[in-house]
């Protein structure tokens, strides 16, 4: 009986007791949901910076174009009205929320509210040419992945005060060596660290996306040219293989920060965490961006003139952190049992 109820003990929590988790420890840290509030607070109060004066210099040199037919101008003219719209509705202060999972969560960066907002007129910061807006996008988006990185370690550190991993260390995964404070310890340039290995992780999957992209669109462009079944069976399998390759690598920012593991020990144990939880890992993140998109359009729902955006910006902030602290806590919970079987594998 007593053994029965010692592995009963150690099992993890399942997918909704780790969601679960992650709201108990943001009603324990409510200062948790701080930083991506004021990031839409940001976005619907503060100054625009807009493009408007870029696209309609970039859409007036279309038309001057000679066009072969009249038939190609008029296929022209939802894209000159699509890139208007752009203009008039982007905000480039989005690009804070450039990179996701590596931002803080923003709701008005996906349910954009326009240019309105309660207040009234907002100042407009516009960007003319094309020099002025790669300087911002240079700008912005490292802002966005530092804010981020914030945000993701605050969360990593609650989950790890209020769920303390009794399995294991992160360089020993010895569970008597779990009791014994680590010594010696700067935490500065912890955090210096754990920020490198952010940065050395983003710009890798930057450089395979610039690298991936274009080799995906060559191929779907040929398989559009051979046969429209062909396009759809393509798109269906990089859809599949990418969402694959995704779900394997969801938990290195956790290993980074949370299990403090280098880049290379923390892509290697996302892959294998995931591959002996493949199910709960799927269900886990199927559940969180259901939960997230679903309550998103919910939250969006008042019009950007309207203070009731305030509640859906407020109620956002606190699910999107709830959320991520619950795949932090799936994270904690699993990878001691992890290092344990590869210590330890079971013999038959």
């Amino acid at each position: 009986m007593g053994t029965k109820e010692s592995e009963e003990a150690k099992r993890p929590l399942g997918v909704l007791g780790c969601l679960m988790a992650g709201f108990e420890t943001l009603g324990h840290n409510w200062w948790l949901l701080a930083l991506p509030a004021f990031l839409d607070l940001f976005l619907w109060l503060g100054p625009q910076l807009s493009i408007a004066p870029l696209m309609q210099k970039i859409i007036a040199f279309i038309k001057i174009q000679p066009m072969p037919d009249a038939e190609t101008a008029h296929q022209l003219t939802p894209l000159l009205q699509l890139l208007e719209q752009i203009g008039e509705q982007f905000n480039l202060f989005s690009l804070l929320d450039a990179l996701p999972l590596l931002s803080p969560p923003s709701l008005l960066v996906q349910h954009a509210p326009g240019i309105t907002s309660p207040i009234g007129q907002r100042a407009v910061i516009s960007v003319t040419n094309v020099l002025l807006l790669s300087g911002w996008g240079v700008a912005l988006i490292p802002c966005g992945l530092l804010l981020g990185f914030v945000y993701l370690n605050s969360l990593a550190h609650s989950v790890q005060t209020l769920h303390p991993n009794e399995q294991a260390t992160p360089d020993s995964p010895n569970p008597s060596e779990a009791a014994e404070p680590p010594r010696h310890k700067l935490p500065g340039c912890s955090v210096a660290l754990k920020l490198m290995r952010i940065l050395l992780f983003t710009a890798g999957l930057v450089a395979a996306g610039l690298v991936i992209v274009p080799v995906w669109l060559a191929v779907l462009a040929t398989a559009a040219a051979i046969a429209e079944i062909l396009l759809m069976v393509t798109w269906g399998l990089s859809l599949g293989i990418a969402s694959f390759v995704i779900l394997h690598l969801t938990f290195v920012i956790h290993g980074v920060l949370l299990g403090e593991r280098g880049l290379l020990r923390a892509i290697l144990e996302s892959i294998a965490l995931t591959r002996a939880n493949f199910a709960a890992a799927a269900r886990l993140i199927v559940a969180t961006l259901l939960t997230y998109q679903g309550l998103g359009y919910i939250w969006s729902l008042p019009a950007g003139d309207s203070w009731l955006l305030l509640i859906g910006i407020l109620g956002n902030s606190c699910i999107a952190a709830a959320l991520t602290t619950g795949t932090f806590v799936f994270y904690q919970e699993r990878i001691g049992l992890l290092t344990r079987l590869y210590q330890h594998p079971t013999t038959t």
